[in-house]
Formats: C-alpha cells, sequence, structure tokens
C-alpha cells in the first residue's frame, strides 16, 4: 500500500506544474506566461502600468469586503511589468533604427505599417 507521501509525490509530478525551480538562480521559481504577440506583452505591461497608476492617483480603491488581504501591492505589479518587458528586443530595435538610418531612403518599404508619421528625409 502506497503511504500518503508517496501519494502527493506522484501526484505532484502532473499537478503541480505551474512553478518551475529556475535553472541559473538559487531559490527561485519561474513560470511561463504566454503572448499572441509582442503588441499583446506590451499591452499588458500597459495595463498593468495604468493599475498602478489608477491606486496610486485615486482614493482608496474598493475591493470587495470577501477579499482576505484588500491591499494591493503597487510595488509587486510594478516589479512583475519590469520583468515582463522585453529588454533584449528594444536594444535590437535600436539596433534595427541605426543600420536603417544608415541605408538610403530608396531601400525603405514606400507603406508605412506603424501607427506613427513617418516624415520623408529630403535629399540634401
Amino acid at each position: 500500500m502506497e503511504s500518503t507521501i508517496d501519494v502527493l509525490r506522484r501526484k505532484s509530478d502532473w499537478l503541480m506544474t505551474t512553478l518551475k525551480v529556475h535553472p541559473k538562480k538559487e531559490a527561485t521559481w519561474q513560470i511561463t506566461v504566454n503572448f499572441a504577440n509582442y503588441a499583446c506583452l506590451c499591452g499588458t505591461i500597459a495595463d498593468l502600468m495604468k493599475v498602478c497608476s489608477a491606486v496610486l492617483q485615486s482614493e482608496e480603491p474598493y475591493v470587495s469586503s470577501l477579499v482576505e488581504n484588500p491591499a494591493i501591492d503597487v510595488a509587486n505589479i510594478l516589479e512583475l511589468a519590469v520583468q515582463l518587458m522585453p529588454h533584449s528586443e528594444a536594444e535590437f530595435l535600436d539596433e534595427v533604427r541605426q543600420v536603417l538610418n544608415e541605408e538610403s531612403i530608396e531601400q525603405l518599404p514606400a507603406f508605412n505599417y506603424s501607427k506613427e508619421v513617418v516624415l520623408e528625409k529630403k535629399a540634401s
């Protein structure tokens, strides 16, 4: 007959899958968060920042009395937002911009896919 601890160990292998031991940091766990694309990731980061801004700028927000600990930990939300930020991708985009600025304007696509208005460079 299996002991209770053996049953718990066996079940934990397939039921406790959200947190995984971080491969490089001792006493640290990690989770995987999936996003459809960078726009969704950045939208989530912006929403986290908006929540923090709203909490900091307004009176005490209403939280149901059924919630055990109604305090909102803004520092924790901001820490999550910082961890979600695509830092290496931002560095890559800076390098792409530098390369594109070195290239001739004729080599750039005619259509602007961004929401920003791109001003055409005048030939000197």
